[in-house]
């Protein structure tokens, strides 16, 4: 569950004055470095299986926020962008992705206003991180193109820029920018969920993949 805002900071003056993209990075940091250093593709020597993986850990943590009262548009085409790599990588190497299955939450998350605004910053960060980790990985990852991590494309910086902007006009109150914090540390930590799911979770073989499709 994401905790309430106390009180004092619902009221604080300094959370007004707190510019909403520098307070959501304070908010998760800690987290986003735990990622940085557990995903799939981050250690040393992953290749296209552990991309493979990294997609699945994506596809569940996708999965598990709709299901925990995330509504956002941007996830559907996140969950689209996402099934079309996986299937596209599952046949070039021959191997079905592990599947992440976690139980949603009891009460539904993400509804404080404010909240979505959280969620679409950890949402819309991931398309810069993923062109970073594509030229980083790219080579490594033959015959896989990594289109997911194109994100936008060209696109992807000019995107980034017009949601901030958006970000910081929509962020107006303490409660909203007290909301989108506590979410953004929530996606991050739903996400880490997935990935204890995923590090007992093994890449199944070709043969089956082959009875999967029969």
């Amino acid at each position: 569950m994401i905790s309430a805002p106390s009180a004092a900071s619902a009221h604080s003056p300094t959370a007004a004055a707190t510019d909403p993209l520098q307070r959501l990075r304070e908010a998760t940091s800690s987290l986003h470095a735990r990622l940085d250093t557990g995903l799939p593709i981050a250690r040393e020597g992953a290749g296209p299986v552990d991309y493979l993986r990294h997609l699945a850990l994506l596809r569940g943590w996708v999965d598990l926020l709709q299901r925990s009262g995330a509504d956002l548009p941007r996830l559907e085409e996140e969950r689209g962008a996402l099934d079309a790599e996986l299937a596209e990588a599952q046949d070039l190497l021959g191997q079905r992705a592990p599947r992440i299955d976690l139980a949603a939450a009891r009460e539904p998350l993400f509804q404080a206003e404010g909240s979505d605004w959280g969620l679409a910053y950890v949402l819309e960060g991931s398309r810069l991180g993923g062109q970073v980790l594509r030229k980083r990985l790219g080579p490594a990852m033959a015959p896989l193109a990594l289109n997911y991590l194109r994100g936008s494309g060209a696109d992807t910086g000019p995107r980034w820029k017009l949601f901030i902007a958006e970000l910081r006009t929509a962020l107006h109150s303490d409660a909203r920018l007290d909301a989108a914090a506590a979410a953004a540390r929530r996606a991050f930590e739903l996400l880490l969920l997935c990935h204890e799911a995923l590090s007992a979770a093994q890449a199944m073989p070709a043969s089956a993949v082959r009875a999967h499709r029969e």
